[in-house]
């Protein structure tokens, strides 16, 4: 069964379900409490983009700049005296450059691929222009934010719940979340009815590019240091984990939970990539096969000819 709405199917809350039995009877370490710590760590970042994606997903949109927004938020942080003036630069720059794109994407026509590579080329550069190796400072502070926990919780799953609970209330609980389906099903019939879509859209890649951010600093402050080339495999990652969490990439169609499990079915994946010992180098190659395959077994009517 399937939410028409959301993409949910028996097969995005079983894959990930599945992955864990089959890692957790074939890897006998995949169950202990360092990896399983790792693992939620790893995640996490992944995640977060991956909530962004899905918003832009929602209008027909894509976003291949989250990589390079990460790398340079987390060299932004690194770089700064001041861990405040770190994160409020880091989330103007998130803010510009999804305006940026939104712009170009529903005022200038321009497709969201060509549009979001050519970011993302423009933030690498700048990215190693401010911190050419890794490195830098991340203040004790920032750091317990991402590695200790709070309650007996881990604070990797705290920045989970938070930025899944904002999103969620930004789709279910506003008229911008109502619109960002209306616009991602069918533009031209939501701006009939009054929607302004070329501003939903906007917001739509503003929001992508500030969680993108948030992801950096998550990044940041679990690694302690800055890496202008963090960020580098986000953009294929989480639309690949959007796509394996039913969401359409044709717009209108995806949910919170399929965010989830999408990112949780491909940082599973990777984890058992590493405990198996397959060289890392692969590990691009097999995110390209799985995207494929994920956007395959999508309804054709919803993804193409």
């Amino acid at each position: 069964m399937r939410s028409i709405r959301s993409g949910i199917s028996v097969y995005t809350l079983g894959l990930p379900v599945l992955l864990v039995v089959v890692l957790g009877l074939a890897i006998p370490s995949f169950l202990a409490p360092q990896n399983l710590a790792n693992v939620s760590g790893q995640i996490t970042a992944l995640l977060i983009v991956t909530l962004g994606q899905m918003v832009v997903a929602l209008v027909a949109g894509i976003d291949l700049s989250v990589g390079s927004v990460i790398s340079l938020a987390s060299c932004l942080v690194a770089t700064q005296a001041d861990p405040l003036t770190g994160v409020a630069l880091a989330l103007l720059l998130g803010l510009a450059v999804g305006l940026v794109n939104g712009a170009g994407v529903a005022l200038a026509g321009i497709h969201p691929l060509i549009m979001t590579l050519s970011t993302m080329t423009f933030l690498q550069g700048l990215a190693f222009l401010i911190l050419p190796i890794p490195g830098g400072q991340i203040p004790p502070s920032l750091r317990e934010l991402a590695n200790g926990t709070l309650w007996g919780l881990p604070q990797p799953l705290l920045w989970c719940a938070l930025c899944a609970g904002a999103v969620a209330l930004l789709l279910h609980r506003t008229r911008l979340g109502l619109h960002l389906f209306a616009v991602g099903a069918n533009a031209h019939s939501a701006q009939l009815n009054g929607v302004r879509t070329a501003g939903v859209v906007i917001a739509a890649y503003a929001v992508c590019s500030l969680l993108a951010v948030v992801s950096g600093i998550y990044l940041a402050a679990r690694v302690a240091a800055g890496d202008p080339s963090m960020g580098a495999a986000f953009g294929l990652e989480s639309v690949t984990a959007v796509a394996l969490g039913g969401v359409q990439l044709t717009g209108g169609v995806g949910s919170i939970v399929g965010a989830i499990t999408g990112a949780l079915s491909l940082g599973l994946i990777t984890n058992g990539i590493n405990l198996f010992g397959v060289s890392p180098f692969l590990r691009g190659a097999f995110t390209g096969a799985l995207l494929l395959v994920a956007v395959c077994v999508q309804r054709r009517r919803s993804v193409g000819l």
